[in-house]
């Protein structure tokens, strides 16, 4: 393939070096003169481990070409890879000038030699970008041409010093595209049939790289945290994270680690609440610890919020312990739920067949008059079913088409009659 490469800072001249050794010949772009004459020259302008290799190589090859001419970049090839900066402003919103301003040269130089392409991004900007601000102005200056040009966009998951390492051993390659036209670009990765390729619509792409960095950022505050609350204790902190990193089941791995309820349970709160008294007690400032238990809370009110504002009365909480398959209620968002929805007026139900009515009776003597055994006439008489744990396909298949379902756990969504199925994260 003939691909455009506009920008040529870290990811564009990655992209470069990594894509011309697969024998695609890359036309590369930039409004630095002297990355382009650096190129030229056969050096990187960046220093990465690699990349001067296989530049030079591409270039002995004449697999790459170089210029400061979006016209001429545009006119050899079918398809370019916009991989200009995207800093910060200092509000924290993202400048999109220089991607803008690409996207502009590009769809020019479409017009004037009046071509079909497509146009990929692989900076990183908020989702609804391409969509919202890049394929209208693409669209306004080809309003009087033939050519048609589609979008797609695909997240660089490169780390600096390791990026060539990255771009060949990915754990995965996201494609998000505007339409079922848009070219799968699979040929463009060639290089590994094991490397998955994953398509989807291109706010989704767009959002997958700020996950990935927010949970690094995470992982990277959390053990600096962690371990400056242990330390003055005399704690191992070498040893401590050993053990640590041991767990591959639940501490490294997907538990934890969907979109869903708020956390509960006799372990989570009372420990969270007793590392930052840890904390406390030896002057430590651990600002992401002790604003945990505040999100948690916040997304406990979400959860609330959205049933209130969906406006229907007869309500069935599918669920009251604080998770699947135990009838442990202590600090359980549900039951905090259910409390929340004494006072405000609805006809709510409860079932949980986990759930021992005698057990509860003892401390939360004031739900036990909700729970119900009959699933099948609960669903019936209820407008909103809530599910908050596991739930087999017979619930869904008991609701009718007058019926919303709110599915907090992510069930399937198979055999569902309900008319509206929504989620806590839905806007």
């Amino acid at each position: 393939m003939n691909v455009a490469i506009f920008g040529l800072g870290y990811v564009g001249v990655v992209n470069l070096a990594c894509l011309s050794s697969l024998g695609h010949k890359i036309y590369g772009c930039d409004i630095k003169s002297q990355k382009v004459e650096s190129i030229k020259n056969g050096k990187s302008p960046i220093f990465e481990p690699q990349v001067d290799e296989l530049i030079s190589k591409a270039m002995d090859k004449g697999l790459i070409e170089v210029s400061t001419d979006a016209n001429f970049i545009v006119q050899n090839t079918d398809i370019a890879l916009v991989c200009v900066g995207t800093p910060s402003r200092a509000d924290g919103t993202v400048n999109l000038d220089y991607m803008l301003n690409t996207t502009l040269d590009i769809a020019n130089a479409i017009k004037k030699y009046n071509k079909n392409y497509t146009i990929v991004y692989r900076s990183t900007i908020p989702p609804g970008t391409i969509e919202e601000s890049m394929i209208p102005q693409v669209n306004e200056i080809l309003t009087d041409c033939d050519s048609k040009v589609s979008f797609a966009f695909l997240p660089e998951f490169l780390r600096e010093g390791n990026a060539v390492n990255d771009f060949f051993n990915c754990s995965r390659i996201v494609i998000g595209r505007d339409s079922e036209n848009t070219p799968d670009l699979v040929e463009l990765f060639d290089y590994s049939e094991d490397i998955p390729i994953v398509f989807t619509d291109i706010k989704t792409a767009e959002f997958v790289k700020y996950v990935d960095n927010a949970f690094h950022a995470v992982k990277i505050v959390f053990a600096n945290e962690a371990y400056s609350v242990g330390a003055p204790y005399g704690v191992d902190i070498k040893k401590a994270n050993e053990i640590f990193l041991m767990d591959t089941h639940l501490n490294i791995s997907p538990y934890y680690l969907r979109p869903g309820l708020p956390f509960g349970g006799s372990c989570l709160p009372k420990d969270m609440r007793a590392i930052n008294h840890l904390a406390d007690q030896k002057g430590v400032n651990v600002p992401m610890f002790s604003s945990i238990l505040d999100s948690n809370a916040e997304l406990q009110k979400r959860m609330f919020d959205k049933i209130i504002q969906s406006g229907l009365k007869k309500i069935l909480i599918y669920g009251l312990s604080f998770k699947s398959d135990t009838d442990d209620v202590r600090e359980s968002p549900m039951l905090r739920l259910v409390k929340d929805l004494f006072n405000v007026d609805v006809d709510l139900k409860i079932y949980d067949t986990d759930i021992n009515p005698i057990t509860l009776r003892i401390e939360n003597a004031d739900v036990v008059k909700y729970m119900v055994g009959d699933l099948k006439s609960a669903i019936q008489d209820s407008e909103l079913v809530v599910i908050c744990k596991k739930a087999g396909k017979e619930v869904f298949e008991l609701t009718n088409k007058d019926q919303v379902i709110f599915n907090y756990m992510d069930t399937s969504k198979d055999h569902i009659s309900a008319s509206k199925i929504e989620n806590l994260y839905d806007a």
